[in-house]
């Protein structure tokens, strides 16, 4: 039995970086037999003995032993001396799907026989990335259970496709034998958890730029991205793009995503990512979208910044097959919040537009190299490199004011799924006691009415539920009485009869409710800082000077190969305020973007000329006397006056299935 990264027996090999194993099970003596049992703590555990058959009839056939549980897939190798055993574990978060039913049907290397079954029965056994073959044939009545995993390996960093494929031939029909097989893939699937097809029930919406890179993005998804969709069994519709905005387009008018779609994958660069958010922020029930649907990326462009970022900070593998990669992410199950930045612009002619960014904001060398080389896309992402030797020959410096609002620690917002949880509860629903007083007071005079419903508001607007905690005992109750919601001594007792709350008060306090959940959700996010035409004042830092950049940053990477911000987070809350001063030396600009790549282009100390500062929002004014570029996720803008604020986690992006404990951005 061979396995990728390594071999189960000294006599038999297998180079095949893709091989699978086959084992064959038999009830054998008692006990021998697949046996199971269930703990709290381990979920459903099963074992049973494999057997292998040894093609050199001067040696026994090979035993494995097989046991799955909550960690993995435990494979135990022992000879018949007992002189050499050989283990492997499959953990648990490295599989991805499986497969249940008749042999498929593609021939594959390093598929080894059982030494039980006549010689024409134990024919070579097949392999496909089609698993639509559910019956066996004529004279196989073995089940066979194929279970998928991508083995995390660590030097170097990559994920290794692993097939493991079990036989089931212990009965004397197919349907008995596949009976045995779905046992073990149900406890595959029990001991996952809710990381299995979590997006089973409904499929995932994929737009698909086929222009996207050098222009091979549909060949791409075929041949990467759908072989791993199939092996985790995970349904989705794909949407070919067919011009600039299409996706931004379909996302903001569509009125079926939350009810038919478990998410949005986009398979392009970051481009195309920047469409679909600001095609969600765009929409009145932006709110409900960003709750229910993660957004994913499958890194088909030439920048895939949030790709490699998504990667960096859970210690994942980008290379050396990034978009196999990225399809696993999308395929795991898993999200995290992500911080999203409200751009405001004013235009030279005084348009105000507003736009959501998750990447970065460019002013200066880098947006120059990144919108002035699109004549080289043909070339894919070198063109960045041949743009930025032609920009620092040819050094430019922008005048401008600069403003900024620093980022102070002790004032962080902490964004977990816990504090998430209770501002959605606080804002989007009224208090228990709440409604209970208005249950008890609905028939009471319409003079009352304007209170109560001055309260219900209150409620909504988030005030903390102590306001209301004692209520009900404002009337001639004692603060100690069976109607205090505060009283230690309170008890509670059954009424026989008609319920207080009428339906008519029933349904009239959910609709009020409904309301104010639909109010909430329509809800832009609300900004804690001056409009752009607004002055600035308070904390806010202001200077006046030229520039040679100005890039504000927000995830760990701009591109695959630009390690920009080493110490960002996907959530943590922070732009990163990137300011090159005019003055600055060509050869200090050489070195800046040669040490972009491996994260060193920033000092550790700021100089005059170069400085990293953490800020929460910062505004740019540019002398308009002169042409230049903006550019917001490496699309550009009109240029002009821009205005930016984080808000932290705002959306849900997909991030790879690993060990809470390993997750860096967690």
């Amino acid at each position: 039995m061979t396995a990728n990264g390594g071999t189960y027996g000294t006599n038999i090999q297998n180079n095949n970086p893709s091989s699978s194993a086959i084992a064959n099970g038999y009830n054998m003596s008692d006990h021998e037999h697949s046996h199971s049992h269930q703990t709290p703590a381990n979920g459903v555990e099963l074992t049973e003995n494999f057997y292998i058959n040894n093609r050199n009839k001067r040696k026994h056939n090979l035993k494995i032993q097989v046991q799955i549980n909550a960690t993995g897939i435990y494979l135990r190798r022992e000879t018949p001396d007992h002189d050499q055993i050989t283990e492997q574990l499959i953990r648990m978060e490295d599989i991805i799907g499986s497969y249940c039913g008749g042999k498929i049907k593609k021939k594959t290397r390093g598929v080894l026989q059982s030494c039980k079954r006549k010689p024409e029965v134990d024919e070579e056994q097949h392999h496909s990335e089609d698993s639509s073959a559910s019956q066996p044939d004529n004279k196989d009545i073995s089940a066979y259970l194929y279970i998928y995993a991508y083995v995390r390996k660590e030097k170097p960093l990559r994920r290794m496709r692993t097939v493991r494929i079990l036989r089931f031939r212990s009965f004397l029909t197919y349907e008995e034998n596949l009976k045995s097989a779905e046992r073990w893939q149900r406890a595959i699937r029990i001991n996952k958890g809710p990381d299995m097809h979590t997006y089973a029930r409904k499929p995932l919406l994929i737009f698909l730029n086929p222009k996207s890179g050098s222009g091979k993005g549909r060949v791409m998804f075929q041949k990467q991205v759908i072989p791993v969709l199939k092996e985790a069994d995970i349904p989705y519709e794909l949407i070919v793009t067919t011009h600039a905005n299409f996706a931004r387009e379909m996302v903001r008018k569509r009125q079926d995503l939350t009810q038919k779609y478990s998410g949005i994958v986009v398979a392009s660069g970051d481009g195309l990512y920047f469409e679909v958010l600001n095609g969600i922020m765009e929409r009145p029930d932006w709110r409900v979208l960003t709750r229910d649907l993660p957004l994913g990326i499958i890194p088909c462009g030439s920048g895939n910044g949030l790709a490699k970022s998504i990667a960096h900070c859970y210690n994942e593998p980008y290379e050396p097959k990034p978009i196999v990669n990225a399809t696993l992410t999308c395929v795991s199950g898993k999200w995290a919040p992500l911080d999203v930045v409200r751009i405001e612009l004013l235009s030279k002619e005084k348009q105000q537009q507003e736009l959501f960014s998750f990447l970065a904001v460019g002013w200066g060398i880098i947006a120059d190299v990144d919108i002035e080389s699109e004549k080289l896309r043909s070339i894919g992402s070198q063109r960045f490199t041949l743009w930025s030797i032609h920009r620092i020959l040819h050094l430019r410096t922008y005048k401008g004011k600069l403003s900024y609002l620093p980022w102070k620690r002790t004032n962080a917002e902490t964004i977990n799924a816990e504090s998430l949880r209770h501002k959605v509860r606080k804002s989007g629903s009224t208090s228990i006691l709440r409604r209970f007083q208005d249950a008890l007071d609905e028939e009471e005079d319409d003079a009352m009415a304007g209170n109560r419903n001055h309260g219900f508001s209150d409620a909504c607007d988030g005030e903390d539920n102590s306001e209301f905690a004692d209520i009900i005992s404002q009337s001639t109750y004692r603060v100690d009485s069976w109607a205090s919601a505060k009283s230690n001594a309170t008890a509670y007792y059954s009424i026989p009869g008609h319920s207080l709350r009428s339906n008519r008060s029933v349904a009239t306090i959910q609709s009020r409710i409904e309301a104010a959940n639909a109010e909430f959700n329509t809800q832009r996010p609300k900004s804690k800082i001056p409009a752009i035409t607004e002055p600035l004042a308070g904390e806010w830092i202001s200077e006046e000077g030229e520039y040679v950049m100005v890039h504000a940053a927000y995830t760990t990477h701009l591109a695959s190969d630009c390690y920009f911000v080493p110490a960002s987070k996907l959530n943590d809350g922070i732009i990163y305020l990137v300011i090159i001063r005019a003055g600055v030396s060509k050869s200090q600009m050489v070195q800046f973007l040669l040490n972009l790549s491996s994260g060193t282009h920033l000092a550790e100390a700021p100089t005059s000329h170069m400085q990293v500062i953490p800020v929460t929002a910062f505004r740019i004014e540019p002398d308009l006397s002169e042409p230049g570029i903006l550019t917001v996720d490496g699309e550009r803008v009109p240029y002009g006056t821009l205005q930016a604020e984080i808000f932290p986690g705002l959306i849900k992006t997909m991030v790879p299935n690993v060990p809470t404990t390993a997750a860096a951005a967690e």
